[in-house]
């Protein structure tokens, strides 16, 4: 009963995160104020609120407090819960095998508290003049979130969402770990994850300041998750990391710098 128990709860949790992501990708597209609402008229009821619609500013100030903090929520959860101290922590409390879905479970109703109370900010920092500009921005925007998706699978998706070691003790197996693998981002980038969201919330047509106040605060949280992920990842695969980091740039391709990281570990830690 136990196994099933903790099979249930880590299908549940990733059932959880696929709707969260799904959200994801309309609120920050707007997706229910674009042409496509007229082709799926029910995105207006799915997608009540988003990163520029649904929900009234108030005053500015207080909006842009909410937004920051509803970010830095989001940041300090996944940093925390991530790291390898906090881990051993949890894993007092409850079985090894459901801490990868609690984390995934914790994190998507974080972002749930994001979707309900962020405060769209009006105004316009950039907005496509052409079709084309338009179509490149949507080309950025869907790329973005599609590579996250891809990079997901490269390595180990059930893994990283925590379905895969569910499934093992439900078998009364133990979960193999991840290999060190790089295959076709991870050749290019060494956190196309993060690379991706990034692509994502700086893509589309038009830029709000609401817009833009969301994508310099996540771009801030990458980049300092970067650091502290990176640390866990040379102890958990010391010189096969360190040489990996030595060869393949963090995000830019072809643009090397000092830094970071690498494949599995990358979707191990990453948040």
């Amino acid at each position: 009963m136990k196994r099933f128990s903790i099979l249930l709860f880590g299908v549940f949790s990733y059932a959880v995160f696929l709707v969260t992501f799904l959200y994801l990708v309309a609120f920050v597209g707007n997706l229910q104020t674009t042409a496509l609402a007229r082709w799926a008229p029910w995105l207006s009821d799915l997608v009540p609120h988003s990163i520029d619609a649904g929900r009234a500013t108030g005053p500015v100030a207080l909006a842009v407090v909410m937004d920051i903090g509803l970010v830095m929520i989001f940041g300090l959860q996944h940093s925390l819960m991530a790291r390898i101290g906090f881990k051993r922590w949890l894993k007092r409390f409850l079985p090894a095998s459901a801490e990868r879905s609690v984390y995934v479970l914790v994190a998507s109703l974080i972002l749930v508290l994001m979707f309900w109370q962020w405060r769209p900010i009006p105004g316009v920092v950039w907005a496509a003049d052409s079709n084309l500009t338009a179509g490149l921005g949507w080309a950025v925007f869907a790329a973005g979130f599609g590579m996250v998706l891809v990079a997901t699978f490269l390595i180990d998706h059930f893994d990283l969402f925590g379905l895969k070691q569910v499934w093992a003790q439900f078998r009364n197996r133990t979960p193999t770990a991840p290999e060190f693998r790089t295959p076709l981002f991870y050749r290019l980038v060494r956190h196309p994850l993060y690379l991706g969201f990034l692509l994502a919330f700086w893509g589309g047509p038009v830029m709000s300041v609401g817009h833009f106040l969301f994508a310099v605060a996540m771009t801030g949280y990458i980049l300092i998750a970067i650091g502290f992920e990176e640390r866990d990842l040379l102890h958990y695969l010391g010189r096969d990391y360190a040489d990996y980091r030595q060869s393949v740039p963090m995000l830019l391709p072809g643009f090397k710098a000092p830094g970071g990281a690498r494949s599995t570990g990358d979707l191990q830690d990453s948040g």
